[in-house]
């Protein structure tokens, strides 16, 4: 008698990655400090960092950031662009340490300025606290173009996940501003539909790492029981003409997947240069692994070059 074969546990999953999923979903935070607290036993995979001639720390106007410039003396050969990196965390976590190998490796790749925003978080600092961060910090780029040694025409915006959103939304803050002009934003499996409704928050709702439930939850602490108007959630926005440019990249095996999809189609439907970038096999996070899975360093370099473009 042959065999039965046991079935495969999320076999769309990139099988190099798949040991992520091996403990099951966990349960829906109870609090804020569960949601922060890391579990030094869960599956995980380390970045590789990449080296990066200076990272300052600065302060923006009263938000903490941090700067990356690959350059090994900043201005000696000219201004270059700047990318504002928005972290990600359901909006009540994450900080400049979780996006430290993301930022080394855009700002080595790409040639820019990386400015990293630490925003306050929810549900202490609900919408629009954290947006309100992410325009200050923003505006200050522009203030400390010189000491940066940065091109102020050439400013991008992008994130992951919550960071996603929140540069999609800062983009639709500022599409009209006389001051701050954002060239193109790079958007990584964002956070920008409160409905979780899509194909995709259906088919990978449990088993995929983040949850249907964990992301609703998230939404419930970023909005403090506020409306999601379009500077929360910016798929509620009546209008998306006039944005800059955008990069929508997902992971396909993501609850996000298809709201990304549909967020690039309609930005391009209203007239913007947008387009969607679905990495197949890949979980919700994946984006941060560079130098560890090949995906990732794929969807940087798709990143560094949107910017170049």
């Amino acid at each position: 008698m042959s065999a039965v074969a046991e079935p495969t546990v999320a076999p769309k999953v990139d099988p190099a990655i798949r040991h992520l999923l091996a403990r099951g979903d966990t349960a829906v935070p109870r609090d804020a400090a569960e949601a922060r607290r890391v579990d030094p036993s869960a599956p995980k995979i380390e970045p590789v960092l990449e080296e990066v001639a200076h990272i300052t720390a600065a302060d923006a106007g009263g938000v903490p950031v941090r700067c990356y410039d690959p350059r090994p003396t900043p201005g000696a050969e000219g201004r270059v662009g700047c990318v504002l990196w928005i972290h990600g965390g359901g909006f009540v976590g994450g900080s400049l340490d979780s996006v430290e190998s993301t930022c080394r490796a855009i700002a080595r790749r790409g040639g820019v300025v990386v400015v990293s925003v630490d925003y306050r978080l929810a549900p202490e600092h609900p919408f629009p606290a954290g947006l309100d961060d992410c325009e200050q910090a923003a505006r200050w780029v522009l203030e400390a173009a010189d000491s940066l040694g940065i091109d102020p025409r050439h400013l991008f915006v992008g994130g992951t996940s919550a960071g996603g959103g929140l540069a999609a939304a800062l983009c639709l803050r500022l599409r009209h501003d006389a001051y701050v002009r954002i060239g193109a934003q790079a958007l990584v499996y964002p956070c920008v539909d409160t409905r979780l409704s899509s194909p995709s928050a259906q088919e990978f709702a449990t088993g995929h790492g983040l949850t249907k439930a964990k992301m609703a939850w998230y939404w419930e602490q970023y909005l403090g029981g506020a409306e999601a108007t379009p500077e929360a959630a910016p798929m509620g926005a009546a209008d998306l003409s006039g944005l800059p440019r955008a990069l929508v990249v997902l992971a396909e095996c993501d609850v996000m997947q298809s709201e990304g999809v549909a967020y690039a189609e309609r930005l391009a439907e209203a007239g913007v240069d947008a387009r969607a970038s679905t990495y197949r096999g890949m979980l919700h996070g994946f984006f941060g692994w560079s130098g560890a899975v090949p995906a990732a360093d794929a969807a940087i370099d798709e990143v560094t070059a949107f910017f170049r473009e």
